[in-house]
């Protein structure tokens, strides 16, 4: 089935400023990951070609980065890891998003551990010594990288506590205590550095956190949570339990509902940051995170989200990732804009494109593109065919999708002089690496052969480089199939 489409855009139209708010932050794994050089290889390829201004970690407090300890029953501190991790996130103009989280094992109430690098997922043993630390390393922050700098970052308290005995042993009052104790800590050494919270799945605790803040006479300054499409406790292995794909209009309904909660609140000015979202959170789901369609479902999502919320974390850089050990396979569903060799995914040209589009939004853009116009009179076109699943497969499997080709017409009027045209695609046979990587038989292990031909295999097709002269009128004319990009970069290059 073909779905027609034909757009009438004028490039001497209103403008829009473009909302980057998906540029404001992205994840990553546990901290100490950072201390990798083929992982900081990986950022340094992001921040060139996309550019984030903030990147969320896991577990900066992890007894791998060794901010604490006990002698003789006092707490000594120890901040040479986080120097390290915090000094290359600045170094790529990154501002490090400070999820306040694990528990080191010298200052946990328990043993309760998650993941394979065993991160410690219990309440303090004393909140006293739980706020030295927080005071502690606040202080050293400011004091390596100034407190008007600091003052920039986000400070989060904890990951996803409402997920029991997953990621937080405690109750529900245990992490409010827990929010209590770091956010006086914070707030003592300075009022106008940034905390929030509760950074839960599913857009939980919301209220309830406004509430306890209410309550008792504490600030927040940023409300955080997490959401992914097919939602539920976090999947740590193939086991799927009762997943279910609820509709990509699904996103834009829980940010909705999350905004009108802060909104309505006595905290009504606070910022909603989703600090972490994907298409499912299913570790051996290759087709929603590896696949083509990872890349339309997230233009489709970042196109319904614009000027609803401040930032929106995708989950997450690389695939250099080990919440269950490293990945299997060059492609196996472990969340990232490239893989585990460094090569792209189409998720990641997606993005590219959309760090590339102008400031300038034509209002006319569709709902399924943009058309963004530069002060000089160029103009960058992105759009997509996103098409829904009708049957889903968490555990590595193509997607059934109600597939239609999208044909589509884009007449810009009001252009006069000689451009440059330059068309990219994106498709489920060209820029996708996962793709290329099954055609070659899905090797388990690449060989570097095979990793240089997946790199090449992974760029974006030019399908079109031309010079014309328009007298007002330019007609761009493409057929999209299911889970296609296509990116237009027109350049003024003379007047008539």
């Amino acid at each position: 089935m073909t779905v027609f489409s034909k757009s009438n855009i004028c490039i001497s139209d209103p403008t829009t400023t473009f909302d980057r708010y998906f540029q404001n932050c992205i994840g990553s794994c546990h901290a100490y990951l950072t201390l990798r050089e083929d992982f900081r290889k990986h950022v340094r390829t992001v921040q060139k070609e996309i550019g984030f201004n903030n990147l969320r970690c896991h577990g900066i407090f992890h007894d791998w980065v060794g901010v604490y300890r006990e002698v003789d029953g006092q707490p000594v501190f120890n901040f040479q890891n986080v120097n390290k991790i915090y000094d290359f996130f600045i170094e790529q103009g990154l501002k490090p998003y400070v999820e306040l989280s694990f528990m080191p094992s010298a200052l946990a109430s328990s043993k309760d551990t998650l993941f394979h690098y065993q991160a410690n997922i219990s309440p303090p043993k004393d909140h006293g010594l739980w706020q030295q630390m927080i005071t502690a390393f606040v202080e050293h922050l400011i004091h390596r990288y100034g407190l008007a700098e600091v003052k920039t970052w986000y400070f989060e308290v904890w990951n996803e506590p409402d997920l029991k005995d997953i990621f937080w042993s405690g109750s529900q009052a245990d992490y409010f205590e827990l929010y209590r104790h770091t956010v006086n800590a914070i707030k003592t050494i300075d009022g106008e550095l940034k905390v929030g919270g509760p950074s839960t799945s599913k857009n939980l605790w919301i209220q309830e956190l406004i509430d306890f803040c209410t309550d008792n006479n504490l600030p927040i300054d940023f409300i955080s949570t997490h959401h992914y499409c097919a939602d539920a406790a976090l999947e740590t292995g193939s086991d799927v339990f009762n997943l279910e794909y609820r509709g990509q209009k699904a996103m834009l309904s829980d940010v909705l509902a999350a905004v009108k909660q802060v909104k309505n609140s006595k905290f009504s000015d606070a910022e909603v940051h989703y600090s972490e979202w994907n298409v499912s959170p299913c570790h051996e789901d290759k087709y929603g995170k590896d696949s083509e369609f990872t890349a339309v479902f997230l233009l489709q999502t970042l196109k319904d989200l614009a000027g609803v919320v401040y930032s929106y974390s995708y989950w997450c850089l690389s695939d250099v990732f080990e919440e269950t050990g490293p990945g299997s396979q060059p492609y196996s569903g472990k969340y990232g804009l490239i893989n585990m060799h460094g090569i792209k995914k189409s998720v990641f040209h997606a993005y590219k494109f959309l760090s590339d589009l102008y400031d300038n939004v034509l209002d006319s853009s569709g709902e399924s593109s943009w058309v963004t116009r530069s002060k000089g009179g160029n103009i960058r076109l992105l759009s997509w065919n996103f098409n829904e699943p009708l049957e889903v497969d968490f555990n590595g499997n193509d997607y059934l999708l109600d597939e239609q080709n999208k044909d589509e017409t884009f007449n810009l009027t009001d252009m006069y002089g000689h451009y440059r045209i330059k068309g990219y695609r994106v498709d489920k046979q060209v820029g996708n690496s996962y793709r290329s990587w099954q055609a070659i038989g899905s090797p388990e292990y690449l060989s570097k052969e095979q990793v240089n031909q997946l790199i090449e295999c992974s760029e974006p097709e030019l399908f079109l480089d031309e010079e014309i002269s328009c007298d007002g009128k330019l007609p761009l004319h493409h057929t999209l199939t299911p889970c296609a990009i296509v990116f237009y970069d027109i350049e003024k290059i003379a007047e008539l």
